[in-house]
């Protein structure tokens, strides 16, 4: 509320300056009849203004999520740019502003003008209006609760209005110099929180795609979902896990923005005395932005543990870099980076046609890793969409590592009840896709169209093992834009689109009969599947990859907008996982087991706050405030917990 307040005050109080000052004069000289064409022309310049945000925001939300997230990128470039303009114009001419005002509206009656006075005040309220309206929408669109924020923004105008009125009047009189400096102050901070969300979208819409590893761990400050991150957040920018870019990009702008508002204000300093500014001012920020690199540069500076082997593995176009990998057995850490291909954003690791461990939705400047226990064989490596080196080979050696006493103890317990979970949620997903089939098949949309979620959520608790049966996955959930050329479309979407898109069942018997055959193919592969601790480890991690790569943005039910069932499904089957293996990590790392599982809780939190009379809303009625927060607490939860698997493989 306090940045859109002051926002909202600021501009208001330039607008409100020059339309008490006009409409003193004209009091002072008489013409009155002037006043209402003065008040007329304010009105039309805010009620375009207000139009020209209403449009942004109707724009905004009619676009896809990618291009959602370019139009709010250029709209935060805009915004800081508007900030920064008002906070170097103000610091120049704050001091003699109202004289200067004086002088042209006097010089305007002089003439006899009243069309210049009413201009004068149309383009005064047009311009700040205008410039308001651009730096809210950028501002509502980052905010956790837009209705404050929206609060925050009236009230500062109407306090504005209110000074306008009382300076109209002659009862007060403003010290504009150090007002602006004061709310220059809390602008740039807020400008530089623009700065950071900025560059963040501008990654969600695939145009900066460096600098994405995390910088900084301030969810012990920033805790999402409570008032503190909410005032921290709207009101210095802090995000509880933010990049390195971002950060970078935070602290570019404002400290050379802060050291201009607070330096003493000089007549003119000399050519040298710049210079020697200018340098101090590089110097600082130059080697803030380095120390945060160093900082934030190592993506496993938390993921990595002692003991475990790390091996780098560049994705290219054509495909994995190296695609032949001589290794010893034991804890090996995978750490995957994209190399700037567009092709290939996936790296895996395969005994047999099973995926022991996988990282995906790498895309170019992203980079992530996982942890396996490898034994001595050979192995499989898979760069899928590599042009020549899509697959590899992996050769391991040596003899295998192996836990010993209560701990072994505990990670053998937790893989087999992790079987028993898997095994027990296929039997519930034959069942219910059972019914979902029959239902289609009745041509009974009504009935298909309520089953649809029930039937898909035991599948999304253990896609981690279907997605590690090959082509399984893709037959059973693939999107639309997931399948390739050439490839029939099959699976749960398929169904999704023709029961939502076109409200019918026709020709949709042939794709519930495959996807019901699917199921059943993987409830045989499961049984008496074994695991490793650190599949489970990596399982959970990737559902909570899987949250974010598609269910906080509304791609993954992009027809039936139910969205939310999945992701609580997603983030139960992370949770079984991690619950299991908490008793052993206890023993190792106390700690961190409390952490996440208190993240947990939060994320468990935030999702029944959005349950309405026991059941979750269509998806497309979650707001972007609460996605966000969503989206930061699965992230805070995430970087914990991608910590799990090199801990117990060690």
């Amino acid at each position: 509320m306090l940045p859109t307040f002051v926002i909202g005050l600021r501009e208001g109080i330039e607008a409100a300056l020059i339309v008490s000052i006009i409409a003193t004069f004209l009091r002072q000289e008489g013409r009155t009849d002037a006043l209402r064409w003065v008040w007329a022309g304010v009105l039309a310049a805010a009620a375009i203004c207000l139009a020209v945000g209403v449009l942004l925001q109707i724009i905004d939300q009619e676009l896809p999520q990618r291009e959602q997230e370019g139009l709010e990128t250029v709209i935060g470039a805009i915004a800081v740019s508007i900030v920064t303009f008002m906070v170097v114009w103000m610091r120049r001419h704050a001091a003699g502003l109202a004289g200067h005002l004086r002088e042209s509206t006097a010089s305007a009656l002089k003439e006899g003008s009243v069309k210049a006075l009413v201009g004068m005040a149309f383009f005064a309220v047009f311009r700040e209006g205008l410039e308001t309206a651009v730096f809210l929408l950028a501002v509502f669109q980052n905010s956790e609760n837009p209705g404050s924020a929206g609060i925050g923004a009236i009230l500062g105008i109407l306090a504005a209005i209110v000074i306008g009125f009382a300076i109209y009047r002659g009862g007060v009189k403003l010290n504009l110099q150090r007002f602006f400096r004061l709310t220059g102050l809390v602008l740039a901070l807020v400008a530089a929180g623009l700065v950071a969300s900025t560059l963040h979208t501008a990654h969600e819409a695939g145009w900066v795609n460096f600098g994405q590893g995390q910088a900084l761990d301030l969810t012990w400050l920033v805790v999402p979902g409570t008032w503190t991150a909410a005032l921290l957040t709207g009101m210095l920018g802090l995000q509880p896990t933010p990049t390195t870019i971002e950060v970078i990009g935070y602290l570019v702008y404002a400290i050379p923005a802060v050291i201009y508002i607070l330096m003493p204000a000089r007549k003119k300093p000399s050519k040298e005395q710049s210079m020697k500014n200018a340098a101090v001012a590089a110097v600082v920020v130059t080697s803030a932005a380095l120390l945060l690199v160093a900082c934030g540069s190592d993506d496993n500076k938390s993921s990595g543990a002692a003991g475990a082997k790390q091996v780098a593995v560049k994705l290219t176009d054509a495909g994995c870099e190296p695609a032949a990998l001589k290794l010893d057995a034991g804890p090996t850490e995978f750490k995957v980076t994209n190399g700037g291909t567009g092709r290939v954003s996936e790296f895996e690791v395969l005994s047999g046609s099973r995926i022991l461990g996988e990282k995906e939705n790498l895309v170019a400047g992203l980079s992530g890793t996982f942890t396996i226990n490898l034994k001595p064989g050979q192995y499989s490596i898979s760069c899928p969409g590599g042009k020549t080196a899509a697959t590899g080979v992996l050769n391991v050696g040596g003899t295998a590592v192996t836990s010993g006493g209560a701990t072994a103890a505990l990670l053998g317990s937790a893989t087999e009840s992790y079987r028993s979970y898997v095994e027990s949620k296929s039997v519930v997903l034959v069942d219910r896709t059972g019914k979902f089939v029959a239902a289609i098949k009745s041509g009974d949309v009504a009935a298909a169209k309520a089953q649809f979620a029930g039937a898909r959520a035991p599948y999304e608790t253990i896609e981690p093992v279907a997605e590690s049966f090959g082509n399984l996955d893709p037959e059973i959930d693939a999107r639309v834009n997931d399948v390739e050329k050439g490839t029939p479309w099959t699976g749960f979407h398929k169904l999704e689109q023709g029961l939502w898109v076109k409200n019918s069942t026709k020709g949709l018997e042939p794709i519930a009969d495959k996807l019901l055959v699917d199921v059943k193919r993987l409830q045989t592969k499961t049984k008496g599947l074994t695991y490793q601790p650190e599949e489970l480890a990596n399982g959970a991690n990737g559902l909570l990859d899987e949250v974010s790569a598609s269910k906080i943005t509304g791609e993954e039910d992009r027809y039936s907008h139910t969205d939310l069932s999945d992701f609580e499904a997603n983030v139960e089957g992370s949770e079984t996982a991690f619950g299991l293996l908490a008793p052993a990590l206890r023993k190792t790392d106390a700690q961190l087991a409390t952490t996440i599982a208190g993240r947990f809780d939060a994320v468990n939190a935030a999702l029944a706050k959005l349950k309405q009379n026991g059941q979750y809303p269509s998806y497309d009625t979650i707001d972007k405030a609460q996605r966000r927060q969503l989206s930061q607490l699965v992230n805070a939860l995430a970087e914990p917990l991608s910590q799990v698997a090199a801990k117990l493989a060690t």
